[in-house]
């Protein structure tokens, strides 16, 4: 706790000292006669800040004095402060140099000079009064000792770059040491018919059982034995048993009105219900498979859960079912060292030498053959120097007490957190907001990290890049687990384990720094909250009331959003993310205006349809999220938003887009039918439709949008004729540091028109393109046969709309990492423009993107690809690879290709893929000797890959389209 006390102090002391050495800050004080103090307390700060760089350096020194402890709290507590009043100078700077001259001289203005001379001097005196404790009290940390896990460490990755090791903690996260467990296991799941069988795995937490059922989950041979199946991670709390019906109706890829009881009644079916808490959560979800005594197929329902009673509790609920009990022990010795090595040097092979395997023993020892404990030491030590001398010291770190006591065993977790760099602790603790097993979105985490300053700019790199830079430095420390993730693909979303997630949300509560609404037992604080998170809000609930809102820095809303909470008090508010909130109303915004300091504002996933003009008085926002809400416009005063980094809006780029598309254009046809009769007479019905679906997928942005220099991220935005960018495409070249572009509803002119845009983009790396036709891209390459200089440094290319002919100069475009396709009814040429690009990993041929029956790899193609995702191509009848293309390749998914060959030659060429990790054949309908062509091939491979597979094609209807794949 001390070690988290001292790195929250240093972080806020950063930024503050950071905004205290700006000229608005020296020119604030100034004019408000204070800047003798303002520097007074500057000096005093930095003092101050290299006291608690060698506290952070030697936290056992704080731990062993309670002095010191209360010191640096209360110092923290008065850098806030600072940084608070620092918050408000600001604004006053702002509008001094916004307003006419003389400004300071108004009598307002001379009342807030007033305000501001007396809460600097305050200040001061406070400072002073520290000082004085500080002197009176000997708070002192004592003289440095041997390295520790908690020593202090440049914020960077050593030996390799972030991104290598993020994907080499990724290759390395198959489960060491559980063969024989997964044998046991398999042979309680696999089996003729019979009744339903519930298999309980039990264990404590950081067992890894969710991993090894997840190795069984994924055993090819296994998977065979089922029709279909659904992996579940239990929400907390589980709010009835709908909420996991419609989880269990989305990983199936049911529709809404179709009843899952009924789906399952002729299947034999595999249900993995992970992290089951208590038995009530147990009989909602039974309520879900009430209909299942019929069911005589031998389906199994496994279920995961940190408790023995509610393991046999789960096996022997329900008369008429089978169930068996199955607990998961702790590693035996050998397992234990191969785990540890597996995780400091990459391998199972590496033999340590004689005086530090005996340290390594001891370290194990203490972890009692927890796989979680095992993996979080690994990940510290994997940083450290590989000596003797720094792992015998972290065995005596670690505590004599866990020799003798399982139950303390959390102790050698925190003592990875407790060896965290300052930097990393502050950002890790910033998890704690986010709810037990939510996938938290990497971007929204980096983002809102920007928006606290917890990240500080580089001076050789931007600040964009030291987040990602600390994201992955937290992976491959095991402080965070990777959702799958694409080969050679950055992890996008990431989650914390449970034990860690209890173990930095206790330290978050504990230093007043996180208040949960409905997950606190406790009542609501007397100190100053920072954070407010409110998840599944009852209306009952008081706490909301009695909370002060004035000093909270970022409020975070998990379920229903709670009316009239967003208020104008909340004066220092940072970061508002109400991203997937049910219940939020266009109203519930009237005050965003008045929430001057706000930084991130994300309405992701919400049912928002309008922003409030009072958004042009965000000076400081940084974010704008309002991707996949009913928003269709956005106000006139956006292009007022000066420091704004990412606007993100439309809907997203998903393999379901098309779908969704023709749903709407269904709706539109109808609508517009009469207020359109000239265009519907010149156009068949499906025509129309593609041209009413283009606006109702992107936003309208406003005259000036092109003037905020410090974007990074545009789009979705139309540019179409009369949406506000049209004749001022060229305008875009305004824009030097945009990184990401996405547009939309473009006309062949303004198509050409964009082209010559974003050519002088000379920052920009991703691009997206939705239009009715994109033929104005293939046009380009009459115009020049070598595409903009600044194109070539594209390393994203999304497009939606009917291309017909992939342009030549994209083949020349060799820093390409990632192409999705959607829709643009390619053929067997146009693909092989790409497949000379010699940096491509990750290729997406989605719905209706490619047209012929045969696709074919010819030898020495695509060779740096690592995933090929071949999905909703319906016409598809052979995929052919020969030997010698795709010499990289990872992963390969089919899915929704109703008409493959049922042969050998539906999906030839397996075999030569020799780095295949898996295979995925869903939803093609019944393909028996396709499939068991495919599984020999896999049994006899070298790297004996994964191989997913599914009988049954997702259902169609008249109205509703195809269903949405089914993601793994």
């Amino acid at each position: 706790m001390e070690a988290t006390a001292v790195s929250l102090a240093r972080s806020v002391l950063d930024g503050v000292l950071s905004s205290a050495g700006t000229a608005v800050a020296d020119e604030v004080a100034r004019l408000a006669g204070v800047p003798k103090e303002v520097e007074f307390i500057r000096n005093e700060l930095e003092m101050m800040r290299s006291f608690l760089k060698v506290a952070s350096a030697h936290p056992e020194a704080a731990v062993r004095n309670d002095t010191v402890r209360t010191w640096v709290k209360q110092v923290r507590d008065l850098a806030y402060d600072v940084e608070d009043c620092l918050l408000d100078f600001a604004l006053y700077a702002d509008r001094a140099s916004s307003s006419r001259a003389g400004y300071w001289l108004a009598p307002g203005a001379v009342a807030a000079r007033h305000r501001i001379a007396a809460r600097i001097r305050d200040l001061k005196a406070r400072v002073e009064e520290l000082n004085q404790r500080n002197l009176r009290y000997h708070v002192v940390v004592g003289s440095p000792a041997a390295p520790r896990g908690g020593e202090e460490q440049p914020p960077v990755l050593p030996d390799h770059d972030a991104q290598s090791a993020e994907l080499a903690f990724q290759a390395s996260a198959d489960v060491v040491g559980r063969g024989r467990e997964k044998a046991q296991l398999t042979e309680l799941i696999s089996g003729s018919n019979g009744a339903v069988c519930v298999v309980s795995v039990w264990g404590m937490g950081g067992m890894g059982k969710s991993s090894l059922v997840r190795m069984v989950h994924n055993d090819p041979v296994l998977l065979d034995e089922f029709d279909c199946g659904a992996w579940i991670t239990v929400p907390h709390p589980l709010d009835g048993a709908e909420v996991f019906r419609r989880r269990l109706r989305k990983e199936l890829g049911l529709a809404r009105d179709q009843s899952v009881p009924e789906y399952l009644q002729e299947k034999r079916y595999l249900v993995i219900v992970d992290d089951l808490h208590s038995k009530e959560e147990w009989e909602n979800i039974c309520q879900v498979f009430h209909h299942q005594f019929e069911n005589r197929k031998g389906s199994r329902i496994i279920v995961t859960t940190r408790r023995e009673d509610v393991a046999r509790h789960c096996a022997g609920h329900v008369a008429g079912w089978d169930g068996h009990v199955y607990e998961l022990k702790p590693l035996r010795d050998g397992e234990s060292m191969d785990l540890l090595c597996q995780k400091i040097y990459k391998t199972t092979d590496y033999v340590c030498p004689t005086d530090m395997e005996d340290q390594a023993r001891r370290i194990l020892r203490r972890c009692h053959g927890l796989p979680l404990a095992i993996s979080t030491i690994g990940g510290l030590l994997a940083n450290r120097p590989k000596t003797s001398i720094e792992w015998r010291n972290l065995h005596e770190h670690l505590g004599a007490e866990l020799e003798s006591d399982l139950r303390n065993i959390t102790k050698v977790i925190v003592s990875s957190y407790d060896g965290l760099p300052y930097h990393l602790k502050s950002i890790f603790l910033y998890l704690s907001i986010f709810p037990e097993n939510h996938e938290i979105r990497r971007t929204r985490l980096l983002r809102r990290w920007m928006a606290e300053g917890h990240i500080a700019k580089n001076r050789d790199m931007p600040v964009e890049d030291v987040g990602e830079r600390f994201y992955s430095e937290l992976i491959n420390r095991s402080m965070i687990q990777p959702s799958k993730a694409n080969p050679g693909v950055r992890a996008d979303r990431c989650r914390v384990h449970s034990i860690l997630l209890q173990i930095i949300l206790s330290k978050s509560i504990e230093e007043n720094q996180l208040l949960l609404i409905e997950k606190q037992s406790n009542g609501v604080p007397q100190s100053k909250i920072r954070h407010l998170v409110v998840s599944r809000w009852k209306r009952k609930d008081e706490k909301l009331q009695n909370i002060n809102p004035s000093y909270i820095r970022s409020l975070t809303i998990f379920g229903e959003c709670p009316a009239s909470l967003i208020s104008p008090k909340m004066r220092l508010l940072r970061v508002l993310d109400l991203e997937d909130t049910s219940n939020l109303k266009n109203d519930d915004l009237a005050h965003i205006g008045e929430l001057h300091h706000l930084r991130y504002l994300c309405l992701r996933g919400t049912d928002i349809s309008k922003l409030p003009y009072s958004l042009q008085n965000l000076r400081y926002l940084e974010t704008l999220d309002i991707e996949d809400t009913h928003v269709r416009e956005l106000p006139s005063g956006v292009a007022k938003l000066e420091k704004l980094h990412y606007l993100l809006s439309g809907v997203s780029f998903t393999k379901d887009l098309l779908q969704k598309m023709g749903e709407s254009g269904k709706v539109s046809y109808k609508t517009s039918l009469f207020r359109n009769i000239g265009a519907c007479l010149c156009c068949n019905r499906s025509e129309c439709c593609k041209v009413f679906n283009v606006d109702q997928f992107s936003v309208r942005a406003p005259e000036g949008i092109e003037k905020l220099k410090n974007l990074h991220m545009l789009g979705l935005i139309n540019v179409g004729r009369g949406n506000g960018v049209a004749g001022r495409l060229k305008n875009l070249t305004n824009l030097t540091n945009l990184r990401r572009l996405g547009v939309t509803g473009l006309s062949e002119k303004e198509g050409q028109e964009l082209c010559e845009s974003i050519g002088e983009l000379k920052r920009l790396q991703r691009l997206e393109v939705r239009s009715d036709s994109l033929k104005f891209l293939t046009r380009m390459d009459q115009e020049a046969p070598n595409p903009p200089r600044m194109l070539r440094r594209l390393v994203s290319l999304r497009l939606c709309g009917d291309l017909s002919n992939m342009p030549r100069w994209i083949s020349s475009l060799n820093d390409l990492a990632k192409v999705k396709l959607l829709g643009t009814r390619l053929k067997q040429g146009d693909i092989e423009h790409l497949q000379n690009l010699r940096n491509l990993a990750l290729l997406g041929l989605w719905e209706n993107s490619y047209m012929d029956k045969l696709l074919h790899f010819c030898s020495g193609t695509f060779p740096k690809l690592k995933f090929l995702d071949i999905d909703g191509l319906k016409e598809i009848e052979t995929v052919t690879i020969v030997k010698g293309a795709m010499p990289e390749l990872e992963q390969l998914w089919v899915n929704k290709c109703p008409s493959l060959h049922d042969d050998s030659s539906g999906l030839s060429g397996v075999p030569h893929l020799l780095k295949l990790n898996e295979l995925l054949l869903k939803n093609c309908g019944e393909k028996e000797k396709l499939i068991n062509t495919l599984q020999a091939q896999v049994n006899r491979h070298i790297r004996r890959p994964k191989f997913l597979i599914g009988k049954s094609i997702a259902p169609t209807s008249p109205t509703k389209g195809t269903m949405t794949t089914i993601e793994q």
